[in-house]
């Protein structure tokens, strides 16, 4: 960059070839506008095709629709170098290049005349085709794979080696969870073994009453006849509790561990009572 500054403007990079200059409404080295239409045109016309310019080696690529339209306003000539996704984005000659060389007059397989409107050579019937793909670059390698493969390819041609032989692509297989249903994830979750009742058909009992008899008798657990205890907690590593025909809803509020019952209460009061009695009988004695 030559230009000076002695304005003290700002510094304006050029969006279409990269030219960096002072201030001004228009590249000083592509002549392209900076105002957002212009920028808006440009981007509807960019493309996986490029000229080769020396004048402006760094503008964005064209589409296939300005290709063609340079080609038949004489901008493009059998000889101009160009690439494009036909060409696998290497430089090559407008008339070799496929899609591209009918439009100039030329067959790009066999180098035979014809004309732009024809759609196939009179002479090989090799059919003209236009790539009208804008964002599609033709590259040879089109992912990490194919890429990886090409490189194996090539290591293996330098050194001498066997070729690696290329895998066969097949349709890939996505395996879906099975939903649980319901009988299964209520399984899941209170870890219980054999058959289980699906959740539709369990309901919640209510409170202060008894469970419902059931048609098919449950057998008795390894606990029964012993006082259940409704503050237990599972052992480490057991995972939660089954449930069983004795996990109800408790209809009284249970006294906290550790604490007085109330009949223990009732003893203590009635043991103060009789002490204070005698006392005050006691005292009237005295007197």
């Amino acid at each position: 960059m030559t230009d000076t500054n002695p304005s003290n403007e700002k510094l304006v990079l050029c969006p279409y070839c990269g030219h960096a200059q002072y201030g001004g409404d228009r590249c000083q080295a592509c002549a392209g506008v900076f105002e957002p239409l212009s920028r808006r045109a440009t981007q509807i016309a960019m493309g996986p095709w490029q000229i080769r310019d020396k004048n402006n080696p760094f503008r964005p690529g064209c589409c296939y629709d300005v290709v063609k339209s340079m080609a038949a306003n004489g901008k493009i000539k059998s000889t101009s170098v160009m690439r494009g996704p036909t060409t696998r984005q290497f430089w090559s000659i407008a008339r070799n290049v496929p899609g591209i060389a009918h439009l100039i007059g030329y067959c790009h397989e066999c180098g035979n005349h014809v004309s732009p409107s024809d759609a196939k050579c009179g002479e090989c019937s090799t059919v003209f085709k236009e790539p009208r793909e804008r964002d599609s670059l033709g590259l040879a390698y089109k992912n990490d794979e194919e890429a990886e493969m090409g490189q194996m390819m090539l290591n293996a041609e330098l050194s001498g080696a066997p070729m690696p032989t290329r895998p066969v692509p097949g349709p890939t297989k996505r395996h879906k969870p099975k939903p649980a249903k319901a009988g299964d994830l209520l399984s899941e979750v209170l870890d219980l073994s054999g058959d289980v009742i699906p959740t539709a058909q369990v309901k919640a009992p209510l409170p202060g009453a008894a469970s419902a008899p059931t048609a098919t008798p449950t057998p008795a657990p390894a606990n029964a006849g012993k006082a259940l205890d409704f503050g237990a907690q599972p052992q480490a590593g057991k995972g939660p509790a089954p449930a069983s025909a004795f996990d109800v809803e408790p209809t009284r509020e249970l006294p906290e561990s550790g604490g007085i019952s109330a009949l223990g209460l009732v003893m203590v009061a009635l043991n103060i009572i009789a002490i204070a009695t005698i006392v005050v009988l006691w005292l009237m004695l005295k007197d």
